[in-house]
C-alpha cells in the first residue's frame, strides 16, 4: 500500500510535458543527436557506433564490444540502449560530454563528443559500471538484475537518482567537457567485463521465461502488457482488482496513448511461487510499469517516472 502512495505522489507531475533544464541550443541540438543514435542502436548497436563516434574511438569501442557480438548482433547491448536514458551536460560550441544510462543494468557509457552542429561527432567514450561512476562497491549482479534487499523499484530509484546526481557533479553544464579524470581510475577492460556479466543475467532471465516450466508466468506477462497498452480503467481494474483508493490505475489511464500502445516487456523474474514483470516504451524509458503476480495469481502494479526517483526515494527512507 505504501510503495502505491509514493506513486499517487508523482501523477500529476509525470503527466506533465517534460521541459528541458537548460534551454540552450547547443545542448538541445546534442541531445537530439544522442536521441538518434539511442534509437539507431537498438536495432543496430554496431553500425550505430560506427557511424557516430570518429574512427579511433570507433575502433575501440568495436574492440572492447567484440565479446557480446553474434555476427552484427548483440543482444546485451540492444538491451542496453532499448532501457537506457540520455543525460547531457558540460556542453559548449564544439565539444561536450553525453551518456547513456540504464538503470536496468546500471551501466553507464559516457562520450565526449567534438565538432558543430550536426558535424559533431563522438571523440572518446568510457563504458562504467553505475557502482564506479558513482563511487561506490561493484555489486555483482544482484544490485538491479535480481535485488535481494529491497523491491525492484528502488533499487531502480537509487541507481537512478545516485547516477544523475554523480553526473550532474561531474559535468555541469557550464563545466569542462572532459573525461581524463574518470578514465585515470578506470580499468575499462574489467568495466565492461562487469557491465556485460550483468546483462548476460538479464538475458537468462528473459530467456527462462520462454521454457516450459513457466508457461503460465509468461502468459501472465502478457495478459499484464495488453491490459497496460489498453489502458482503460475497466480492463485494468478487471486485471489487478476494482479496488484502487489511490488512483493508481485511473492515473494510468491518463498517460498518453502513444506511450501505452508501444510499452514492452523489459524484465522478469520467475519462480514457481511469483513473478516480477517490468514493462517500458523504449520511446520513453522514464515511465516504469511493474507488475507482480503472487502464488495465487492476484496481480499487483506500480508504476512511476523515473526523474521523479530522488523524492520517491526519500520518501521511501523516510517511511522506515
Amino acid at each position: 500500500m505504501f510503495r502505491k502512495l509514493l506513486l499517487a505522489m508523482l501523477f500529476l507531475p509525470l503527466l506533465q510535458a517534460e521541459e528541458p533544464a537548460q534551454k540552450d541550443y547547443t545542448m538541445l541540438e546534442s541531445s537530439g543527436q544522442a536521441l538518434i543514435v539511442r534509437s539507431a542502436a537498438i536495432g543496430d548497436p554496431k553500425a550505430a557506433l560506427a557511424g557516430w563516434l570518429l574512427p579511433d574511438a570507433a575502433a575501440e569501442f568495436a574492440k572492447l564490444t567484440a565479446c557480446v557480438f553474434d555476427g552484427d548482433r548483440s543482444y546485451e547491448l540492444s538491451d542496453f540502449f532499448n532501457t537506457s536514458i540520455i543525460l547531457a551536460g558540460a556542453q559548449r560550441e564544439e565539444s561536450g560530454i553525453t551518456a547513456f544510462y540504464s538503470p536496468w543494468q546500471d551501466a553507464i557509457l559516457l562520450v565526449r563528443t567534438e565538432g558543430k552542429e550536426i558535424a559533431r561527432r563522438g571523440a572518446e567514450f568510457l563504458f562504467l559500471t553505475g557502482e564506479t561512476f558513482r563511487g561506490e562497491t561493484y555489486q555483482e549482479l544482484r544490485s538491479v538484475v535480481t535485488p535481494e534487499q529491497e523491491p525492484l523499484s528502488v533499487a531502480l530509484w537509487k541507481a537512478y537518482a545516485g547516477t544523475v546526481a554523480r553526473f550532474t557533479e561531474l559535468f555541469p553544464v557550464e563545466g569542462a567537457p572532459d573525461l581524463s579524470a574518470l578514465k585515470k581510475k578506470a580499468d575499462q577492460g574489467a568495466e565492461f567485463q562487469n557491465i556485460r556479466l550483468r546483462a548476460a543475467a538479464r538475458t537468462l532471465l528473459a530467456k527462462k521465461l520462454m521454457t516450459e516450466p513457466y508457461h503460465v508466468a509468461l502468459a501472465n506477462c502478457l495478459l499484464s502488457l495488453r491490459a497496460l497498452q489498453n489502458g482503460k480503467e475497466a480492463v485494468l481494474k478487471k486485471l489487478f482488482g476494482p479496488e484502487d483508493p489511490v488512483g493508481v490505475i485511473a492515473a494510468l489511464g491518463k498517460v498518453p496513448e502513444a506511450i501505452r500502445q508501444n510499452i514492452e516487456p523489459v524484465y522478469s523474474l520467475v519462480s514457481a511461487e511469483a513473478s516480477l514483470f517490468g514493462f517500458l516504451n523504449p520511446g520513453a524509458p522514464r515511465f516504469v510499469f511493474l507488475v507482480s503476480v503472487d502464488k495465487e495469481n492476484r496481480f499487483t502494479l506500480e508504476w512511476f517516472d523515473l526523474n521523479e526517483s530522488e523524492t520517491l526515494l526519500k520518501a521511501w527512507e523516510a517511511a522506515k
